[in-house]
């Protein structure tokens, strides 16, 4: 599997991105304001997970719930941009940003894989991107199989939501870890042992911290129901918040063509295949990390999200008058019904 070469619609919107930052004299990475908002972040998830333990029922429950919301603050907010090297301009901090993750369930070098090296690269295309798969319970590209339940998907996918972070953290990293592969795509490198035992060492850490401290302190019962019910707000805000990007009645799902590339450049690739949502709404883009504008962070992923708002209409401008078209949903409540719609047409029988 390999990219198409030419780059010219890249070279054109770099371009502009390019200026923006020679014209204001600023850096790629991070802000004040959100490295600000980082630390907001860390205490919120920190003093919420103390609560969590102290708190009697019920507050011990809404709290439980606030913890995963916190959570997502953290994926979406230090994790993501730690991921892709553009929260800091020092490498070591993002490498440690990123292994945020590893604390709150899952673990950075399989984050790595499945979606900085498959799903920016590969973006909706089938039997690459893990985003799209799921063990045929959806159908999201029309290149997948239909089944006779699939009619019923833009119902029941809102049950299932709830699940995929359990499913994530407790299958999906280990089956990742023992086969060394995201969907159909072998790891690009092996694990190194390090990594093997952050791994062991994160799974270790993050059973004591979420199940045997408060089990220990809550007794089983409460803990057991404050564990699902942070993991449900978490997974249902994390799983719409990247589908509303991508499995959508606006996006795309192209196929490889014969000689296993992408049949557009990489940068039309993206731009038919990611849609903004909400990019009036500072609120969204404050708790999202910038995910509201997923154009603009999967053509240009190394740029932090603090830079996001301003280059939207830099980058939709120049789509522009290139005659590309740049999606977007004005709203948030557009964009879930624009998945719903995908779903519901995904599902129907195929003629």
């Amino acid at each position: 599997m390999t990219m198409a070469s030419a780059r010219p619609v890249y070279t054109a919107l770099s371009e502009v991105v390019n200026r923006f930052f020679q014209d204001r004299g600023e850096h790629r990475t991070g802000d004040t304001a959100l490295h600000r908002k980082v630390w907001i972040i860390l205490a919120l998830h920190s003093s919420s997970y103390l609560l969590l333990l102290l708190l009697p029922q019920p507050l011990n429950v809404l709290v439980w719930l606030f913890h995963g919301l916190t959570t997502c603050l953290v994926g979406f907010n230090i994790m993501h941009d730690g991921g892709h090297g553009s929260l800091t301009s020092s490498q070591k901090l993002n490498l440690w940003a990123a292994r945020s993750f590893n604390l709150i369930g899952s673990h950075a070098y399989y984050w790595w894989q499945k979606h900085n090296l498959s799903h920016h690269s590969y973006t909706n295309i089938s039997g690459i991107d893990e985003d799209i798969e799921s063990f045929g319970m959806l159908r999201m590209s029309p290149h997948q199989p239909q089944r006779w339940f699939h009619r019923f998907q833009h119902l029941y996918v809102w049950l299932m939501y709830p699940t995929v972070s359990l499913i994530w953290f407790f299958f999906l990293d280990y089956k990742a870890y023992f086969s060394e592969k995201i969907a159909e795509r072998n790891y690009s490198r092996p694990y190194s042992r390090s990594e093997s035992l952050l791994f062991w060492l994160s799974k270790a850490s993050y059973i004591v911290l979420y199940l045997i401290i408060p089990i220990l302190v809550l007794g089983w019962q409460t803990a057991l129901v404050g564990f699902l019910l942070m993991h449900a707000i978490m997974s249902t805000v994390f799983t719409v918040v990247f589908q509303l990007a991508h499995v959508v009645d606006k996006a795309e799902f192209p196929e490889l063509n014969e000689m296993g590339r992408l049949q557009d450049e990489w940068a039309v690739h993206q731009l038919k295949t990611t849609v903004d949502f909400a990019p009036d709404s500072r609120f969204l883009t404050w708790c999202l990390g910038g995910l509201n504008y997923q154009t603009e962070h999967h053509l240009f992923p190394r740029i932090s999200h603090a830079h996001y708002p301003e280059l939207y209409g830099l980058v939709r401008e120049r789509c522009g008058q290139l005659g590309i078209e740049h999606r977007v949903y004005p709203t948030f409540w557009q964009a879930l019904v624009g998945h719903y719609r995908h779903l519901r047409t995904m599902g129907q029988p195929v003629n």
